[in-house]
């Protein structure tokens, strides 16, 4: 295990070579969520840099493999997790790995998928009851997940994975992501570390590294309402949001609507499901209350 606080991490022996200036952060950054070009810099390029070790060091072995084993035309992916709380900024996390290793890596495919898409559909949810537990991990269709994921991990091409919308609350119908044959692939969402006493395969089981964005629950809280509040000017006023019929709420009623959704599911969530993940991980980032890296736990190397 090795720590490293903020100011440890920037002091390391890391090359800062990649050109940041020409990402677009409106594009990467999630609502609510915040990005500058020093945090990047100071954190990101030399996580990024390690990553590309971890890779080349695998891509290595499969060479090997492929030579002697398998199909000279048989990509295998190293796949990159990445979980953590509610509202802590996983998809920017996520967004921004994704440029910078093609950035860093211009002859590599990397792509990116979310499990968003693989909660079951709503109109299934409804049926169920588990409205009030979407997130859970009982509200997923994991072993379709772990079905695709197989799929990559093996090198077979253009695998169709699920999308989503936020704005609707759903799966899409028939607009899938496909996936062929990457040589990075960067999964993310809440539910990729999470075992249970009763599947023979894991979503991890297909994961080369995992990486856990970490927050206090408190500050994960305070980050959620103003997400809330953010969303209730914006996407909740288009009348196809699945929120549309909070667009009007007054300030206390909707401070009181996103804690309760917050205390109700998110938090249950969180500490139920999701934390306890947490020791699974190669690697936990933690973020401080300006959304800043304030330290860095290698679990694994």
């Amino acid at each position: 295990m090795i720590y490293y606080t903020r100011n440890e991490w920037q002091q390391n022996n890391f090359s800062k070579n990649i050109a940041t200036e020409q990402l677009d952060l409106n594009e990467i950054v999630s609502l609510n969520d915040k990005l500058t070009h020093k945090e990047i810099n100071d954190i990101y390029i030399p996580l990024v840099q390690f990553l590309t070790e971890k890779v080349k060091a695998e891509k290595s072995f499969m060479s090997f493999v492929k030579d002697h084993m398998l199909a000279k035309n048989q990509s295998i992916p190293f796949i990159i997790g990445i979980t953590g709380g509610v509202s802590v900024g996983k998809s920017t996390m996520s967004r921004l790995l994704l440029e910078l290793m093609r950035s860093y890596n211009p002859n590599w495919k990397v792509e990116l998928i979310t499990t968003d898409g693989y909660i079951y559909p709503k109109k299934t949810l409804l049926e169920r009851d588990l409205m009030s537990k979407k997130g859970f991990p009982e509200s997923y269709e994991t072993n379709q997940l772990i079905t695709d994921l197989k799929k990559i991990k093996s090198g077979e091409e253009n695998v169709p994975t699920y999308t989503y919308s936020h704005l609707t609350y759903d799966r899409l119908q028939d607009a899938y992501h496909f996936i062929n044959q990457p040589d990075v692939l960067i999964i993310e969402g809440v539910n990729i570390f999470q075992t249970n006493n009763y599947s023979e395969e894991l979503v991890s089981d297909y994961l080369d590294y995992k990486i856990y964005l970490d927050a206090e629950i408190e500050q994960m809280k305070q980050w959620y309402v103003q997400r809330f509040f953010k969303l209730q000017s914006e996407a909740f006023q288009n009348e196809q949001s699945h929120f549309y019929q909070y667009k009007d709420l007054s300030y206390e009623e909707t401070q009181r609507l996103a804690l309760d959704i917050w205390q109700s599911i998110n938090e249950i969530n969180i500490k139920e499901n999701i934390m306890p993940t947490r020791k699974r991980a190669d690697l936990v980032l933690h973020k401080g209350h300006n959304h800043e890296i304030d330290y860095l736990h290698f679990q694994k190397i």
